[in-house]
């Protein structure tokens, strides 16, 4: 049996029936072996064994979850979800499921670097429990018992109308894939995994591929081609490098599997801040929204959200009832106070400091 203390926190390893049993995450020394003995407890009623040495651990559980949601995720999440996985398993070891406690996942937490990640690594740990309690691998979600902590809110970027044509200008070979990007409002790896037998020159549509749905399954949306784009679609395909993909990376043969330095380099060129290859689908859609006043319910279904709600935050707009109010405010009897008084203060005739 072993005490020690690591990152600040004391752990306990001990074995029973030929396996190594742990637990991390106490504040003290004495904690630990209280904690040890309670684990032994529940291993022994009388002699009896209460906690199945085959128990599945964590190890375990995470790579069978995985490996049910390879085909389910976008490569991105499952990439970073084994991440988070791999870090909690460095930090706690391979426990049984039923010995991870809500205190152990809030001492991993607790090592994070901010709040996001906090919260992020938080989320996926969820995920995985919620999983394995659905599976009977465990009694409860632990996760459920702890909340998630304040981030900061930060207002998206999204191009002036300037900065826009700026970039368009810029943007050289790239100039093809950003006006797609702007003519279909797609996100980016969407535009990235078009291939020729989505276009449709005849009936002027687009069928885009996106796995943003709650069962990560895919699903296609048709949008209709303006001008703008059958033309710039029509450009690529007279000189069409590949069979399949549109836009097709020299290098590799096939299609870009990411761009990470096309917008650095255009806004560079263009004298403008820094922007993502999503600011475009932002400035789209509130162009449409601002200076076209087309309706929610519209912008909903060309940006592909599943609910009008997802679009308004998106948008950022303002309850048009609110505008009413203030305008209501503005016409009220004080409101004519309030101008004269500002005119006069304006003008020098209002009362000396």
């Amino acid at each position: 049996m072993a005490l020690w203390k690591e990152r600040g926190r004391w752990r306990y390893e001990f074995q029973y029936l030929g396996q190594r049993r742990t637990g991390a995450g106490f504040k003290t020394r004495a904690a630990a072996m209280a904690a040890r003995e309670q684990h032994k407890a529940r291993l022994k009623t009388g002699g009896q064994e209460t906690l199945t040495p085959t128990a599945t651990g964590f190890l375990t559980a995470s790579n069978e979850y995985l490996d049910h949601g390879q085909r389910r995720l976008a490569a991105k999440t499952f990439k970073y979800k084994r991440y988070v996985f791999q870090s909690f398993l460095a930090y706690a070891g391979d426990l049984p499921l039923p010995d991870i406690t809500p205190a152990l996942i809030e001492s991993y937490l607790r090592t994070r670097h901010s709040n996001v990640n906090y919260n992020r690594h938080r989320k996926d740990l969820c995920a995985l429990f919620a999983w394995a309690w659905r599976r009977e691998y465990m009694p409860q979600n632990p996760c459920i018992y702890i909340d998630k902590l304040p981030e900061p809110r930060y207002s998206r970027q999204i191009p002036t109308p300037e900065e826009m044509a700026a970039i368009l200008l810029a943007a050289g070979s790239g100039r093809p894939f950003l006006l797609t990007l702007y003519h279909t409002m797609a996100r980016v790896d969407e535009i990235l995994r078009l291939r020729w037998e989505d276009v449709n020159f005849e009936g002027r549509a687009v069928t885009l591929w996106t796995r943003k749905r709650q069962d990560g399954s895919w699903a296609s949306d048709l949008i209709p081609m303006n001008q703008v784009l059958y033309d710039t679609l029509w450009g690529l395909y007279q000189s069409k490098a590949h069979a399949e993909w549109v836009f097709v990376n020299p290098r590799t043969g096939t299609r870009f599997m990411h761009r990470p330095k096309l917008m650095r380099g255009v806004c560079r060129r263009a004298g403008v801040r820094h922007f993502g290859f999503h600011a475009i689908r932002h400035y789209v859609a509130s162009y449409l929204a601002d200076t076209k006043k087309f309706s929610v319910a519209r912008l909903s279904k060309l940006l592909r959200h599943q609910s009008k709600q997802t679009t308004e935050r998106y948008l950022q707009l303002i309850d048009p009832s609110l505008r009413e109010v203030m305008e209501a405010l503005a016409e009220g009897g004080s409101a004519k106070a309030h101008a004269k008084a500002h005119a006069e203060n304006k003008n020098g005739l209002g009362p000396k400091p």
